[in-house]
């Protein structure tokens, strides 16, 4: 875990801006005039989701705790911003050498860039049709698409590839041809493999599910979802889930397909994963 992600841990997001803007509840997290000390904000335009990350819709500012702490203070984000954050909060970080900060702070600046990326392609649903017909088929309304900024991209639905408040890369929903998932190849993911997709947080009950539109729908309704992305769960993936502490629920897809790979996960997660019976109906069930 690096510098950054044992503050997103241990740092309230909400707690934290609620010192400097006055925060309500907000569908599944909070909202408030912007805090930036160069935006005066006379509506509430600025949002904090519960998967520990916050968005301006006014001025366009985002981030996470260090963000935040370091735009209010004046100083620069980076590495410098998360140590002064962990010394004001007294929190422990983990040792790290030089190599190790540095790299954190690479990946970081890559965090950074796809985040931009998905905000354009969120913004180029605004012009495309089909898509937004699509999106809201689906029970994706505006303020759901803007949480998760789901956008558009020749023709096509793009998935932020969301982990826990980052993202990771980019899934393409085709609606024409196969197959319907794009995704990029495993050495393009921010860690060099293919993680699980998690659109909110994953404390206590989680939901696990093959699909990444079906994920999406159950944190948009406030649980926590987990998609593997198919029924071929990876050693990483299987890592990841094997360190979440609550019990995992797996909704497989009604299918002979989605029944065994669902019969092979709770095998893998023993004792701590329980089989839902499929006894729901999908509208579309290509998602």
């Amino acid at each position: 875990m690096s510098v950054f992600e044992s503050l997103r841990e241990h740092v309230d997001l909400a707690g934290l801006a609620a010192q400097y803007t006055e925060l309500r509840p907000s569908g599944n997290g909070h909202s408030g005039r912007c805090p930036h000390p160069d935006h005066e904000d006379r509506n509430p335009s600025f949002h904090v989701y519960p998967d520990g990350r916050f968005h301006c819709f006014g001025c366009g500012w985002h981030g996470d705790v260090t963000d935040l702490w370091a735009a209010v203070n004046g100083i620069e984000p980076g590495i410098g911003a998360a140590l002064e954050l962990a010394r004001e909060f007294g929190i422990r970080l983990p040792e790290a050498d030089p190599k190790a900060q540095e790299k954190a702070e690479e990946r970081r600046q890559k965090e950074a860039s796809n985040l931009k990326k998905a905000e354009r392609g969120h913004d180029n649903l605004r012009r495309d049709e089909k898509v937004l017909a699509w999106w809201e088929g689906r029970g994706f309304d505006e303020d759901l698409r803007r949480r998760f900024l789901l956008g558009a991209h020749d023709g096509n639905p793009i998935i932020p590839f969301w982990n826990r408040g980052r993202v990771e890369g980019f899934v393409k929903r085709r609606l024409e041809g196969e197959p319907k998932y794009e995704l990029p190849r495993k050495e393009k993911f921010l860690r060099g493999y293919r993680p699980l997709f998690v659109p909110g947080t994953s404390r206590g009950e989680v939901f696990l599910v093959e699909g990444y539109v079906d994920a999406l729908a159950l944190a948009a309704l406030g649980y926590h979802a987990i998609a593997v992305g198919g029924t071929h769960m990876s050693a990483h993936q299987l890592d990841e889930l094997s360190r979440i502490p609550g019990t995992i629920y797996i909704l497989p897809d009604a299918d002979e397909s989605g029944g065994k790979a669902a019969r092979e996960w709770v095998e893998k997660l023993y004792p701590n994963a329980l089989i839902c019976p499929p006894n729901y109906e999908k509208e579309d069930s290509d998602d």
